[in-house]
């Protein structure tokens, strides 16, 4: 076999590839920000209802915790929102798991020499 011909052949089959695409989007850095922001915008929001004076000397009367929490869960739907409407690109995925199935199969086949 040739080298190009080894290129254009694929060493995963389409049910890999759609496991990698969807591993892929599933731990999008972008989605596990969002969790973390909705996660702490819900606490914070809460802490800012219950407690609302617990820092007003420090911050003027201002409700900071309510204002933050909120800003937090506004800045944590935006990154879901973001993620969804512009989910990454299956072919970047496809390429790069491709990649590193070369690379692993160049390093088994030095491994067996």
């Amino acid at each position: 076999m040739t080298d190009e011909t080894q290129e254009t052949k694929s060493l995963l089959t389409q049910a890999e590839k759609d496991q990698a695409v969807k591993a892929a989007r599933t731990n999008d850095l972008r989605r596990l920000i969002a969790i973390l922001f909705v996660i702490y915008g819900v606490i914070v929001t809460i802490v800012g209802i219950v407690a609302p004076n617990m820092n007003g000397a420090d911050t003027n009367g201002i409700a900071i915790n309510l204002r933050t929490g909120i800003i937090m869960l506004v800045i944590g739907i935006l990154f879901e929102v973001w993620c969804r409407v512009k989910p990454l690109s299956a072919d970047d995925i496809i390429a790069s798991a491709e990649e590193s199935a070369r690379k692993a199969q160049v390093k088994h086949e030095g491994d067996k020499k």
